[in-house]
């Protein structure tokens, strides 16, 4: 094998332009570190500014949540009480939903509706925030109170916390689906020559076995419930109420959060020290959790690889050793992921095909049914909501609704200017945001040297891709908004590209470091036989293999922030605007709104001719969403096949 010759570096000038790059290329890949630091250190002088006038111990005892009062009172109890009860609802939800669509993806459906179900089930984890607020807010509160609960709220915590939960489904589904897929199918097939059934075999062998990975999507499903933003701001009714009623209203810390940032928050201000004080306390839960998450899944990655291939050893050598044909093992449940399995005869020995009682083959079969509702879930839940999205809102997508401004007559309003801010805000981000991620995924793959300093990043990495977006909004409200203001020009359309470029780079990084990573290492050494410098190696090689998943990555970056609210409203996007920004640097200076912020504003509005304008601008949205995911999958297409031929 051609390995990479070292060669020693020098200061000459025909070295300098790759000392140079290798220079720009470190510093893009200390980038994750740099923002997590920023966050911690701005996030912690706000906190430290705020508890030198409240007193630690009001904060954590008082059952008081009034900031806004005369006199004020700082009990996080109270938010506390309902960010908890918001979560262990949309858990119950999605735990039960998660693990029996995995079991099924996994162990059940056939190749072909293995692949439409599970596009379906992860497409519930693109569906804006504000998307599902209008869900929660317009269809599931009035179904659940017109048949379940009479005396249910206008807002409240259990629609908000059941859309949570839809939320998370895919974490749990997706994550549990990969545990499973790495067990040997030789566990399973043992399994079931000691006469398991189907069932059986799941929760006595397969399940125990993906315990740390499940536990995993667990805690980073909790992290997410934890951190949402727009859901519990549009359906709870952002009422600081401590309660454990899920039918009535109630605020958690993000909807506060939200719900100061729509006012106008003095800087230096009581109130501005409790949002970051409040945005500190969520981002060190999140952090810790997602920390937790990612040490079990490389926990359980590395179990689970050494567990089978020790298993499957033990397993043969008994088998052989009883005389029995390990291939002659009968797979009366063949796994979805195994097409050997397929290929298996029944085994003639009696021993081995013990009978099964009616009751266990009942279970059997209903757990199977049950697996198979639960993998559904995802087309269930998209049909019905576009069912409801189309009946309110379609009728009311035109052009004069396509091409004018908002407005306070709803049968003048239109969505104009959020289109453009949308626009705006996609060209600006996507600019900045590939050559800052694609150059720190390069760093990370070609050039990390310092292990502790890679453990670091990974785990920035990892905690940035899923920290709470309002987090990004606070982050750059003090950054962007304060301290660039000569620049950016305050709450600008520039300060919203700014931080959707910050909220966006980890996801890119992530894909581009796996678009790299897959890159054959014959064409690595094949470059380097030839005489190419790594530059070059990079440049003519790698990069254009790569490319199909790094375009990928940058336009599912680009989706999560064009369908971003929470973060913009964090740096003071404006509800509405009634002008087209000039193309001009007096342009990237002006305020601005987008298509979700706009559906927010509407959504507050309880006339029933505005929140008709909201389900139309949604269905405007998702159409938007649904071709950028599709422009992504042919993108990928053309690449692979232009590299194939």
């Amino acid at each position: 094998m051609i390995k990479q010759v070292d060669y020693k570096k020098s200061f000459s000038v025909d070295n300098f332009p790759s000392i140079i790059s290798e220079f720009i290329i470190t510093i893009l890949g200390f980038i994750p570190i740099l923002i997590t630091f920023g966050i911690v250190g701005i996030f912690l002088f706000e906190t430290w500014e705020f508890f030198r006038e409240v007193s630690i111990f009001e904060f954590l005892t008082s059952t008081e949540w009034t900031p806004n009062f005369s006199n004020p009172q700082f009990g996080i109890i109270v938010l506390l009480a309902g960010t908890f009860l918001v979560t262990v609802i949309a858990l119950l939800v999605a735990i039960p939903i998660g693990i029996l669509g995995a079991v099924y993806l996994s162990e059940y459906a056939p190749k072909n509706m293995k692949r439409f179900l599970k596009i379906a089930m992860e497409s519930l984890g693109g569906i804006p925030g504000v998307v599902y607020g209008y869900f929660a807010l317009l269809f599931l509160t009035p179904l659940l109170r017109n048949t379940l609960f009479p005396n249910m709220g206008g807002f409240n915590a259990l629609s908000a916390g059941i859309c949570v939960g839809i939320l998370i489904i895919p974490i749990i589904s997706s994550l549990t689906e990969d545990a499973l897929s790495i067990i040997s199918d030789d566990l399973r097939n043992s399994a079931y020559a000691l006469g398991f059934t189907r069932l059986e075999m799941i929760y006595k062998v397969l399940l125990p076995l993906a315990y740390p990975a499940i536990l995993s999507s667990f805690t980073l499903a909790t992290s997410v419930a934890l951190g949402e933003t727009m859901i519990v701001a549009i359906a709870s009714g952002q009422r600081p109420n401590l309660t454990l009623n899920p039918l009535e209203s109630i605020e958690t810390i993000t909807s506060f959060i939200i719900k100061v940032s729509l006012g106008s928050v003095q800087f230096e201000s009581l109130l501005f020290k409790t949002i970051f004080t409040l945005g500190f306390l969520l981002f060190v839960i999140t952090f810790s959790l997602n920390s937790i998450s990612y040490w079990l899944q490389n926990k359980s990655e590395k179990q689970l690889f050494s567990f089978s291939k020790s298993v499957t050893k033990l397993a043969q050598e008994e088998l052989t050793n009883a005389n029995v044909d390990v291939n002659s093992i009968p797979s009366f449940y063949p796994s979805a992921n195994s097409e050997k399995s397929k290929k298996r005869q029944p085994i003639v020995n009696p021993d081995l095909d013990a009978p099964i009682s009616n009751v266990r083959l009942w279970c059997d079969r209903i757990f199977t049914i049950l697996a198979f509702l639960g993998a559904s879930f995802g087309i269930v839940f998209i049909t019905i909501f576009l069912w409801n999205l189309s009946q309110t809102g379609l009728e009311k997508i035109n052009w004069a609704f396509l091409t004018s401004f908002a407005s306070r007559r709803a049968e003048d309003s239109g969505i104009l200017s959020a289109l453009v801010g949308s626009l705006w805000l996609f060209i600006l981000s996507l600019v900045m945001v590939i050559p800052l991620g694609v150059g720190s995924a390069i760093y990370l793959e070609e050039y990390r040297k310092n292990k502790r300093i890679d453990n670091i990043l990974e785990i920035s990495i990892a905690n940035l891709a899923s920290i709470p977006s309002i987090l990004y909004g606070l982050l750059g409200l003090e950054i962007f908004v304060r301290w660039m203001r000569p620049i950016t020009g305050g709450p600008t359309i520039l300060s919203g590209a700014l931080v959707l470029t910050v909220m966006s780079l980890p996801t890119l990084i992530i894909a581009s470091r796996s678009a790299i990573k897959s890159s054959s290492k014959r064409l690595r050494s094949g470059g380097y036989a030839l005489g190419m410098s790594k530059q070059q190696v990079l440049r003519k090689l790698i990069l254009p293999s790569a490319l199909p998943g790094i375009l990928t990555g940058v336009i599912l970056s680009q989706t999560r922030a064009l369908a971003e609210t929470a973060a913009l409203i964090g740096v003071g996007v404006a509800a509405s605007v009634r002008f087209l920004p000039p193309l001009s640097w007096e342009g990237l200076q002006s305020s601005y709104t987008t298509l979700p912020v706009q559906i927010f504003n509407w959504l507050q509005n309880p006339s029933a001719e505005v929140q008709q304008l909201a389900a139309a601008a949604t269905i405007v949205l998702v159409v938007i969403l649904i071709v950028l995911n599709l422009f992504s999958v042919l993108i990928r297409e053309y690449f692979n096949n232009i590299q194939r031929n």
